[in-house]
C-alpha cells in the first residue's frame, strides 16, 4: 500500500539544508504499519496550476496505482495573485486543476482524499486568530468534494482552531518562526508564519491521525 502525498511547502519532505524546517507528513513516520510506503511529492512553492504545468502531477501520477491512497492540499501558493506563474481564482481554475488531479487518480483506482490548506499563524492585534486566511480556497475545495464525492478534511478549520488555541505568542514554536542563533541555518533568526518546524508539523499529523483513524481506507493501516 502507498500513501502518495501532493502539495506545497507545508507537505513537502525537508533534509537537514533546510532545518528546521518540516513538512507535515515527515511526522507521520512510525505513524502507519511496515509495509505502507509515504511517496511524498508535494514541493516548495507550488500551486495546482505550477505543479501540473511543471509536469510535477504527471510523474507523481506514474506513482499511482489501485493500491495507492493518494492525499492532495493545496492552497498557499494559489493564492497569490501577484505571481501570475502560479495563481489561480478559486472558483475556476484552482477548481478546475483540483477536479482534474482527483479525476486521474480515481482512473487509476486509487482513494483520494483532499485537505483544504492548513492555516497560517495570523493573529490580529488584540490576540484573536484572523479569519480570512485561505478565503475562497477552503470553500472551492469543499464543493469539489461535494460535486464529485471525494472524502476531505477541512485542515483548514482544524488548525485554525488548534494555533488559536495555543494562542499567538506559543503558536511560533509550530513554524519557523524565531529568534536569532537558534538554528545555523538561520542565523538572523527568521519571521516566517506559514512554514513548519517539527512541534508544528506534529500538531498537524495529529490532527490528521485523529481525523481518518475510524476511515474504512486507513484504519488497517495504521500503528494505533
Amino acid at each position: 500500500m502507498k500513501i502518495i502525498f501532493l502539495g506545497d511547502s507545508t507537505m513537502q519532505y525537508n533534509d537537514e539544508t533546510t532545518f528546521p524546517q518540516t513538512g507535515w507528513p515527515q511526522a507521520l513516520e512510525g505513524r502507519f504499519k511496515e509495509d505502507v510506503q509515504l511517496i511524498n511529492c508535494a514541493k516548495n512553492g507550488r500551486s495546482t496550476k505550477s505543479f501540473i504545468e511543471e509536469g510535477l502531477f504527471e510523474n507523481a501520477l506514474k506513482k499511482v496505482d489501485s493500491e495507492s491512497i493518494v492525499i492532495i492540499e493545496f492552497g498557499h501558493n494559489d493564492s497569490h495573485d501577484y505571481d501570475l506563474e502560479r495563481y489561480t481564482r478559486p472558483d475556476y481554475e484552482y477548481h478546475d486543476n483540483l477536479s482534474y488531479m482527483v479525476s486521474e487518480c480515481k482512473k487509476k483506482g486509487a482513494y483520494v482524499l483532499l485537505l483544504t490548506p492548513v492555516y497560517r499563524r495570523w493573529f490580529n492585534e488584540d490576540g484573536s486568530i484572523k479569519m480570512n486566511c485561505h478565503t475562497g480556497y477552503r470553500e472551492a475545495m469543499i464543493r469539489l468534494s461535494e460535486e464529485s464525492n471525494t472524502d476531505l478534511i477541512d485542515m483548514c478549520t482544524l488548525t485554525r482552531e488548534k494555533i488559536a488555541e495555543t494562542g499567538d505568542e506559543k503558536s511560533k514554536e509550530y513554524f519557523m518562526n524565531f529568534p536569532a542563533g537558534m538554528y545555523p541555518n538561520y542565523p538572523d533568526g527568521l519571521e516566517d508564519n506559514t512554514h513548519l518546524r517539527m512541534k508544528g508539523a506534529k500538531m498537524i499529523a495529529e490532527i490528521f491521525i485523529e481525523q481518518i483513524k475510524d476511515n474504512p481506507h486507513f484504519k488497517e493501516l495504521l500503528n494505533v
